[in-house]
């Protein structure tokens, strides 16, 4: 690799913050990780109302969501971290074992401005 270039490392602090913050369901620091123009894509979720892709655009949405979502957030064990300077690739395992891969990408100003998760299994279950 050529100088300046970011390498991927194992492991992340701030991933590791991330997950664990979400598992105590602190929605106050996971909303503070986040730009305004967040977005977030996510295949095969895991709602009350199941649907191929959920959107969302803005914080504002994220932060309504959250607050919204009935008593503690869903409960996630790390499988595998992975990060460089602009981005955290997670794998995780939910509590019915099904996996989930999620990259963020972080902005010039360090916050949250993309997450990207596809869960495994069919859709709709």
């Amino acid at each position: 690799m050529a100088d300046g270039q970011a390498r991927i490392q194992h492991g992340s602090v701030r991933g590791e913050a991330l997950v664990a913050a979400w598992n105590r369901s602190d929605r106050a620091y996971v909303i503070d990780q986040l730009a305004a123009t967040v977005r977030l894509e996510a295949a095969r979720p895991k709602m009350r109302e199941p649907v191929p892709l959920f959107r969302l655009t803005t914080r504002a949405e994220f932060e309504a969501e959250l607050e919204a979502y009935p008593g503690l957030l869903p409960v996630f064990r790390i499988v595998g971290l992975f990060e460089d300077s602009n981005t955290i690739c997670l794998v995780l395992e939910d509590t019915d074992g099904d996996a989930l891969a999620v990259t963020i990408e972080i902005d010039e100003a360090g916050r949250i401005d993309r997450i990207v998760s596809f869960r495994e299994g069919a859709e709709g279950d």
